[in-house]
């Protein structure tokens, strides 16, 4: 069995002195992103099931390289299916798992697009990374967590990629009043669920970025009426140094655009707070770039 282990929760009292914010460190997760939870809940269910078909995974590498270290420890054949634009370490930390590589042009609706069909081909299983149920179930043990190291604990924050750790999160708590107010970040450049009037660009946050929003996604979104706040280039680049020399954290803008928020002053945030540091999986020449 693939053990996930109870990241700690840590107290970021140097970059916000004199107030209640906390960290999950998620990032600590044997494959370096929280993704690894919704892996080893989709593969101990298929196991239970008494199934083993291969997985086709779509990422823009996160959730590859989560799925690639569940599907290593319970004997699972992987392919993942990545964008050209994949980094350099992400690309040789999946290759070092025996990943299956199909690169191709585009972003998530493309690839989204393409295992799809490649599963159907194969007869495999398409890992839905935002939608599936399976995987995201795996995101409710992080909230569950929180709460009870916790238990007043009125504001969470969390990055807004695709939907899948939203989903999770809040499939958790509508099972559990807790009286959690949720915060979602996007980077500026790249919206995709919250409100905007201006023309996409390229971020550094890459591991937020969907071409289109899922219908599903928005619908909780609005259900529940859970702000969706944009968070600049310079301030991810500034969230991301002030972690780790304020904190010793290492992070990925993807993970650093929480702690951004709570940063800006942007959202009237209760506290205690707890931001969601979701993960690391960036080369040391271009973390220490993009805080140069």
């Amino acid at each position: 069995m693939l053990p996930t282990i109870e990241t700690p929760l840590i107290r970021l009292s140097n970059l916000c002195p004199g107030r209640q914010v906390h960290a999950k460190c998620e990032f600590l997760q044997r494959s370096g992103c929280f993704k690894l939870r919704g892996a080893k809940h989709l593969l101990e269910r298929l196991e239970r099931e008494g199934r083993k078909p291969p997985l086709v995974v779509p990422s823009m590498g996160n959730t590859a390289i989560g799925a690639a270290v569940a599907a290593r420890e319970y004997g699972f054949r992987m392919l993942g299916v990545v964008p050209q634009s994949i980094s350099a370490a992400k690309d040789r930390k999946l290759r070092e798992l025996g990943v299956e590589l199909v690169k191709i042009d585009g972003g998530g609706k493309e690839l989204l697009e393409t295992a799809t069909r490649l599963a159907a081909e194969q007869d495999a299983y398409f890992v839905h990374p935002h939608l599936d149920p399976m995987w995201t179930d795996g995101y409710q043990e992080i909230v569950e967590q929180v709460l009870q190291a916790i238990p007043g604990l009125k504001s969470l924050v969390f990055p807004l990629g695709g939907g899948g750790l939203l989903m999770g999160i809040t499939d958790y708590l509508s099972q559990h009043a807790a009286g959690l107010a949720l915060y979602a970040c996007e980077p500026y450049n790249y919206p995709t669920y919250a409100r905007h009037d201006h023309a996409r660009s390229k971020t550094i946050a890459d591991g937020l970025m969907l071409d289109q929003p899922h219908a599903k996604v928005q619908e909780r979104i609005a259900e529940l009426n859970i702000p969706v706040h944009l968070v600049s280039e310079a301030e991810i680049r500034t969230a991301m140094k002030d972690l780790y020399q304020q904190q010793g954290l290492l992070v990925e803008p993807s993970s650093a655009i929480t702690t951004a928020l709570v940063a800006s002053g942007i959202a009237s945030l209760e506290e205690p707070i707890c931001v969601v540091l979701t993960g690391a999986n960036i080369a040391d020449d271009d973390f220490y770039r993009l805080i140069s």
